[in-house]
């Protein structure tokens, strides 16, 4: 079987799914770990043992103030990124909400009776609300994991330490000496006979794809950002491959660099970059958006004054601050949508074409890849900025508005600065390209 074994459900992850769907390849997708969240038919052994499913059609995940707490505790949300869980005024844990949705529970920190800053346990909810792992803590760190199934019985036992696992399955009690052989007992027992494999990891997938003993039967897909020197298990591929056939960079600088450092590898070097990542085109309209949980949104006034052609949106899930109401009554280009819905989210994308990542805080929803989605372009400053996003990047509100002023005065500035945040790695690939440097 030609499969995906991919570490993690990330971003990345996510990205190189969706490009290897458009083109046509669709692979069964295994996942070594689980953070609460698989796509539609994909496998992990944590899930297949517990009988744990994110996927439910009725999900709507865990909302903060359903966590189960004792009596005369309380629950206040604090941000947009998280709520306390307070006794008589004491903080006694915080709970993480998840990136997507609105203050869906992702995970629960309970603090020390004694040090209320020190984490004991950390409780894991999945994307339909279910708590499926709990997380132990001592001063030196993380200790151990609990997976449990949907009746709350433990079911796998983590130990983060020595990096073993038990698997309690029925009356019989597996230990495995490290996730890499309870990855391929997993497969064992899944019926899943590997042919060919697709990674975008140097660390378990790689180390599953070695175990497997299949030859040089796998495709690294990598993501990740390259120092001068490639990461040592690279560089054994390179010189002495063993398992890699092929290593596919989403940088062309990237795969210019290896090229140049081992001329002589066996291993193919390719690139490609995401493709079908666009819902629709940038039609160079005026219109700004930002979704924002703070009015803490840097130079606003600044561009609304400077640029009064320039309509902006600005959108929260929840009521708006004073001051935004303010703002709003001084500045006729400036709209405020409070309590937004995902309708009227979705319409605000569809007739803006520019993105202004300017606000403090958390972004709210995955907001910026839906604006890149939606090919908007997207204005951001340094100290606001998200790592590993495409937008483009400015000193201070006057270079961030000069730049604005640059493409509303001419479509040709507009594209170009659009083109160059698009391919800021490199150009765009096809379906095409995938197909000829996958041999699909």
């Amino acid at each position: 079987m030609q499969v995906n074994i991919f570490d993690r459900y990330n971003k990345p992850t996510k990205k190189l799914i969706h490009s290897l769907t458009t083109a046509g390849n669709e692979r069964k997708n295994l996942f070594v770990h689980y953070d609460g969240e698989l796509p539609k038919e994909s496998l992990n052994p944590f899930t297949y043992f517990t009988g744990v499913d994110d996927d439910l059609e009725d999900h709507n995940g865990l909302f903060f103030n359903q966590i189960k707490v004792p009596e005369f505790y309380a629950i206040r949300h604090i941000d947009g990124g998280s709520a306390n869980i307070e006794y008589f005024k004491n903080v006694v844990g915080k709970i993480h909400y998840r990136a997507e949705g609105y203050r869906l529970v992702d995970t629960v920190d309970w603090y020390s009776a004694e040090n209320h800053q020190s984490v004991v346990k950390k409780d894991r909810y999945n994307l339909a609300g279910q708590h499926y792992a709990t997380t132990y803590f001592s001063f030196k760190g993380a200790y151990q994991t609990d997976y449990y199934n949907v009746t709350g019985k433990l079911i796998i036992r983590e130990d983060l330490v020595h990096r073993s696992l038990r698997l309690y399955n029925q009356k019989t009690v597996y230990h495995f000496d490290n996730l890499t052989q309870f990855f391929v007992y997993f497969l064992k027992m899944a019926k899943i006979k590997v042919s060919d494999i697709y990674i975008n990891s140097l660390s378990f997938p790689l180390f599953i794809s070695r175990k497997l003993e299949i030859g040089q039967a796998t495709t690294l897909f990598w993501q990740e950002a390259l120092g001068q020197e490639v990461p040592g298990n690279m560089m054994h591929e390179l010189e002495d491959p063993k398992t890699l056939k092929q290593i596919i960079f989403m940088s062309e600088s990237q795969l210019d660099q290896v090229e140049q450092q081992y001329p002589k590898t066996s291993v193919a070097l390719n690139y490609l970059s995401p493709i079908g990542e666009f819902t629709r085109a940038n039609r160079f309209r005026m219109r700004g958006f930002i979704l924002t949980n703070s009015d803490n949104i840097h130079g606003l006034r600044d561009v609304l004054m400077t640029l009064p052609e320039l309509k902006i949106t600005v959108a929260a899930y929840t009521n708006m601050s004073t001051k935004l109401l303010h703002m709003a009554e001084e500045f006729n280009n400036l709209t405020l949508v409070p309590s937004i819905n995902e309708e009227t989210l979705n319409q605000e994308l569809e007739q803006s074409d520019i993105y202004l990542d300017i606000n403090y805080g958390v972004k709210v929803d995955h907001i910026l890849d839906r604006a890149y989605q939606q090919h908007m372009i997207i204005f951001s400053y340094k100290e606001v900025t998200q790592k590993d996003t495409n937008t483009l990047i400015f000193d201070d509100t006057r270079d961030l508005c000069n730049n604005l002023s640059y493409i509303l005065t001419d479509r040709t500035n507009w594209q170009r600065l659009l083109t160059k945040m698009v391919e800021k790695d490199g150009h765009l690939s096809t379906i095409l390209d995938y197909q000829s440097v996958l041999d699909l």
